[in-house]
């Protein structure tokens, strides 16, 4: 019996929605927010797309019986140390922060730490380095989630590790997922639930991996 290449992927797609997400708890932090609108394009903001998908994105999780605390659930203003404290506040299994990239790709990053020299941002949140015993599971976060982004976008992935401080100050496995600038792509419901499938799928993968 020949099976289609469609009906292979829809049998994988079935596949991953019906793995179970190890990870209990999670913080999905919507950037920038108040006064700071981030990438604009015509009526169009950073903070609002950021903020409808970290809900969608909750409500997701949330569904499959996970807890979800979000950085921020209004069209508000917070510091990077505000964001910082909440995180480690509340001791997530994963964190994710959702911002746009300046072009049309994907790009994910992950925590590094710089053994030259003194980075006095990074000094100044890193409390203690907490990433550090997370840097390998971080990683591992960030392929999963690009690796179903991929799958499901047909698209080019760029995977980066920076000393961003956002990654480095917080105690979980985390990662930065900039998204294609609104220049390029229309949020629309359908594009915003294709995102969040992909990063749950991608969540799927991870915990998955880490067993």
């Amino acid at each position: 019996m020949i099976v289609s290449l469609s009906a292979q992927k829809k049998e994988l797609q079935l596949e991953k929605q019906s793995m179970p997400i190890l990870s209990k708890v999670f913080v999905i932090d919507a950037g920038h927010g108040g006064y700071d609108f981030g990438i604009t394009s015509g009526d169009v903001s950073e903070k609002d797309i950021s903020l409808s998908l970290a809900k969608d994105l909750s409500t997701a999780l949330s569904k499959k019986g996970k807890k979800v605390f979000l950085t921020r659930k209004v069209d508000q203003y917070m510091s990077l140390a505000d964001r910082i404290n909440f995180v480690n506040q509340k001791s997530p299994d994963v964190f994710i922060s959702l911002h746009f990239s300046m072009s049309e790709k994907f790009v994910l990053y992950s925590p590094k730490f710089e053994d030259q020299g003194s980075n006095e941002m990074v000094d100044l949140y890193n409390l203690s380095s907490r990433q550090k015993k997370y840097i390998g599971k971080s990683k591992a976060l960030s392929d999963s989630i690009g690796q179903s982004i991929k799958d499901g976008f047909k698209a080019d992935v760029i995977h980066l590790e920076m000393p961003l401080p956002l990654l480095n100050a917080v105690g979980a496995p985390s990662v930065i997922i900039e998204l294609p600038s609104p220049r390029h792509v229309v949020y629309d419901q359908q594009m915003r639930s294709r995102i969040v499938n992909s990063i749950v799928n991608g969540i799927t993968l991870y915990g998955q991996s880490a067993i």
